[in-house]
């Protein structure tokens, strides 16, 4: 309903198909609702009462508002029984996947003891003096929060990861139907193509599969890459463009903002998004000093959440980035702040020391290159892109596709901003990807328009719709078939099951009591019980005692 309001007040009549009206509501609501409840979270703990209460009032406010009924009403009049067969079976698929056992390394270390702090506490002053990665400010965290139940907590850590990926693949079948049918767009074309370049690589290979399974924000930023260049090619290329509604200062051309502003505030490995699409907004009416300060109010205002938490919790608006750092006496450390940006950047903190008279950059990136089976793969596709570039631009002009100039902009600043600052795929499997998916689906036009190539009759929408409606419920019938008898499902039929765990002991500084693990995997903490922390001595103390950790924590001496 977030959503769906949102596109009614930007008049977004781009999006005039039922399906892409549902996912562009779905992807700004989910955003929004992130930012807004980190906003929230420094207020009040995101327990589920309050997310039950903010679901509640949030709905019943965008109720009162007639357009948003009639919009409710539209979706649902749209909706058929094959439709919701395909979106139970496609459920049914994700579940079976996203319920396995959450492995992540990240995980344990800190995403799951941020989500916890929001969900019992809301934003702590201070709490990166505990652990210096609780630094590492995600709205993702605090959607999750009100979820995080204490007692099926540790299982259900991959649940909004889950959402995400669903919606991801309902787009991506979304695509391939308008593909099959003849009715579709470039943005389709782009997103189905976009879809198969990403799932393999999520699904396939054990590292990025294990970061799926988990509440890593890789994840959400990677399907808004994504997104976000869908929003720009929908936007731009409906067929009766002229009538779209991009004069207004509010208007369609927000929503790819929107979305780049919520993948910053999720993981500031988003950052390239924002630049292109805050001079998409802007160049529809170029010079336009209102548009701009529109943008930029925007821009501050949706980004303030994270830097005012990301403030409190370790004195920097963007930790670990030194950027704007405020001096204060709970700052998080130069030093840790340095090496928490060494470890994401790996390439003085992996590959040694550089013997006299190397060249330092050439022995580095064949290193780096060692380093793992994926980099070569970056590599790959960075070349890929450059040399498609060209041949998709023309081939976009004589097509009169639009908007692939924002596309190769946003790709290339993602890929050499990952490249320099976080040189792994997980960072930025989407910037990689964008190319040569919009390529595909361009070139791929133009080739199969070249020889003239077309589906045979016998797969024209009248003959097969019936048949792929009765394929849609056998479907449904194998899938729950599956979940039935497999006795690995059956396991985590109703709760996934727990994340692993480690042996703590408890431990004291001045006043805060706190556990630390003590297993041969003692830096990660997993669910245990908070505050904990894999530094035994630990030096801080409670910033105010009469309210308990709930209002944060200071510098303090060392414990005897």
């Amino acid at each position: 309903m977030v959503g769906i309001a949102i596109i009614i007040r930007l008049r977004a009549d781009c999006f005039d198909r039922t399906g892409d009206r549902l996912i562009a509501a779905l992807w700004l609501g989910i955003v929004l609702l992130a930012n807004g409840l980190l906003l929230i979270s420094l207020g009040l703990p995101l327990s589920p009462v309050v997310g039950l209460a903010i679901a509640i009032g949030v709905s019943l406010l965008l109720l009162s508002w007639s357009p948003v009924r009639a919009e409710i009403q539209s979706l649902w009049t749209a909706t058929s029984l094959p439709v919701m067969a395909m979106v139970i079976s496609c459920s049914l698929l994700a579940a079976v996947y996203m319920t396995s056992q959450v492995t992540w390394f990240d995980t344990g270390l800190n995403h799951i003891g941020a989500t916890r702090w929001l969900s019992e506490y809301g934003s702590v002053p201070r709490l990166a003096l505990l652990i210096d990665n609780l630094g590492f400010t995600s709205s993702w965290f605090a959607l999750a929060a009100p979820f995080s139940v204490k007692s099926i907590a540790p299982r259900i850590s991959a649940m909004v990861n889950g959402f995400v990926f669903l919606i991801f693949i309902c787009h991506g079948l979304l695509a391939l139907w308008y593909w099959w049918v003849g009715k579709a767009r470039i943005a389709d074309k782009f997103m189905l193509i976009f879809l198969g370049l990403v799932l393999p690589a999520l699904l396939f290979t054990p590292f990025m599969s294990t970061v799926l399974v988990s509440s890593s924000p890789d994840i959400p930023v990677i399907f808004l890459t994504g997104i976000m260049a869908w929003s720009i090619l929908t936007l731009v290329n409906r067929p009766d463009v002229e009538k779209t509604n991009l004069n207004s200062r509010w208007d369609a051309s927000l929503i790819p903002l929107l979305l780049a502003l919520g993948a910053v505030s999720i993981k500031l490995s988003a950052l390239p998004l924002l630049p292109i699409a805050f001079l998409f907004y802007w160049q529809r009416h170029f010079l336009d000093v209102r548009r701009l300060l529109i943008g930029s109010g925007l821009s501050i205002l949706l980004l303030s959440p994270l830097m005012i938490v990301s403030v409190m919790t370790s004195g920097c608006p963007f930790y670990p980035s030194s950027a704007l750092c405020m001096d204060v006496h709970w700052r998080v450390s130069t030093e840790v702040a340095s090496r928490a940006i060494e470890i994401i950047r790996i390439w003085d903190h992996n590959f040694g020391d550089v013997p006299p008279g190397a060249n330092r950059f050439f022995l580095q990136f064949w290193e780096w290159l060692k380093f793992a089976r994926f980099n070569v793969v970056m590599l790959l596709l960075l070349v890929m892109s450059a040399l498609v570039m060209v041949p998709t631009f023309r081939a976009a002009n004589k097509q009169r596709v639009y908007g692939t100039p924002w596309l190769f902009g946003c790709s290339f600043i993602g890929m050499i901003f990952i490249l320099i600052r976080a040189p792994m795929i997980r960072f930025g499997l989407g910037y990689f990807v964008m190319v040569p998916a919009v390529a595909t689906a361009v070139l791929g036009t133009a080739y199969l328009a070249k020889y003239h190539w077309q589906l045979p009759q016998y797969f024209s929408r009248g003959t097969i719709y019936r048949p792929l409606s009765k394929s849609v419920f056998v479907g449904v019938g194998l899938m729950a078939a599956l979940i039935i008898f497999q006795p690995d499902i059956q396991s985590r039929l109703f709760l996934p099951p727990a994340m692993p765990t480690n042996k703590i002991e408890p431990r004291q500084s001045n006043d805060v009591r706190f556990v630390t693990p003590v297993s041969d995997d003692s830096v990660k903490c997993w669910a245990a019980p908070i505050p904990c922390t894999p530094y035994g001595n630990l030096s801080i103390r409670l910033r105010d005692p009469s309210q308990g950790i709930k209002a944060g924590f200071l510098p303090g001496e060392v414990s005897p």
